[in-house]
């Protein structure tokens, strides 16, 4: 992203924070030149405090029909390529959770991250998740590869995005069951994509009568299934699309949490395209990058008590914090 492209993100992200933030009543550290706290993070590392300051809030939301203007409905994200450097590992500190993650060697574009997040403190808060059928998104990344701005017109689209977001166990949900252990969890999955896709004849069937059908194209490139990383269970699944796969991984935080990791592979056309020995070098790389990025995919609970939990096979400590110099006015 050009210096022109990463102000306008900036501009419009404090344009978001002056329409919410007189809503909120919260109290908001004074304001600075957004650069002069982008360096100051780079500096010293990502804090609470300087997440807060108005310039730099992006105020992100956990998607509830009807209350999406609410004060319990916002927090505090950054943009991540601002911060972090590739080889240092994004951090998210969650309720009870910490969530660690490499940061790959790619050019990014506008990637942003929530670095805390606290749902348990506020009943409100914890009450609107319960509700939200999405959750809360604690990233939204998107790296480039490739050249070119589609892949049947011109050269060769080389995006490759990536979700995570948090959700709550929860009868609002209807999850309580389907999350309970990695077996059910697996056979949710596993049923989710198989809705997506068209039987056998159906989809000719709607072409030659002239209607739409958004499920055209679409393919399970793997069935639902349990993979451990970093002594966690997740249940994947991966689909392919007209000109794309996307790749989801699933788990259970205990006691009434989970979370949703989501690749959008670049576009290319995978269905006609089946052996990975073939794609460009550049799609190679996203597919190494990815790889890296979910070896390097670690969960660990603050004040764990051992209790037994079907998706833990072996506890883990977090990926450590860049290392980064120490303020002088630090306490």
């Amino acid at each position: 992203m050009n210096r022109l492209a990463q102000h306008l993100c900036h501009a419009l992200c404090l344009m978001t924070f002056l329409a919410t933030t007189a809503a909120s009543g919260q109290p908001e550290r004074k304001d600075e030149d957004i650069d002069t706290v982008y360096e100051r993070m780079r500096r010293y590392g990502i804090n609470r405090e300087d997440v807060r300051i108005p310039s730099v809030r992006a105020r992100k939301t956990v998607d509830v029909p009807f209350e999406k203007n609410t004060p319990d409905h916002t927090y505090d994200g950054i943009l991540a390529e601002q911060v972090l450097k590739p080889g240092e590992h994004y951090r998210f500190e969650i309720d009870e959770y910490v969530i660690t993650m490499l940061v790959p060697d790619a050019p990014p574009g506008s990637s942003w991250i929530v670095p805390f997040a606290d749902t348990r403190s506020n009943p409100a808060r914890d009450a609107i998740l319960r509700k939200s059928p999405t959750g809360l998104q604690l990233a939204n990344f998107i790296w480039f590869y490739g050249t070119g701005v589609w892949p049947l017109y011109v050269g060769w689209q080389g995006g490759m995005a990536m979700t995570l977001n948090y959700r709550a166990v929860s009868p609002e949900t209807k999850t309580m069951e389907t999350h309970a252990t990695p077996e059910t969890l697996r056979r949710s999955a596993q049923s989710f994509i198989e809705s997506i896709v068209p039987p056998p004849g159906e989809a000719e069937k709607n072409v030659q009568q002239g209607f739409i059908d958004n499920r055209l194209g679409k393919r399970i490139h793997l069935n639902a299934e349990p993979v451990v990383v970093n002594g966690r269970i997740w249940v994947r699944t991966a689909m392919n699309e007209r000109y794309g796969r996307y790749y989801s991984y699933r788990t259970v935080l205990r006691p009434d949490r989970w979370l949703l990791a989501v690749f959008s592979a670049p576009q290319y056309d995978y269905n006609a395209n089946p052996d990975p020995s073939t794609y460009p070098a550049a799609l190679k790389r996203a597919f190494a990058d990815m790889e890296a990025m979910l070896a390097s995919l670690r969960v660990s609970t603050l004040n764990d008590d051992g209790a037994p939990d079907p998706f833990v096979v072996e506890r883990v400590e977090p990926a450590p914090l860049p290392i980064r110099e120490k303020r002088l006015d630090a306490q």
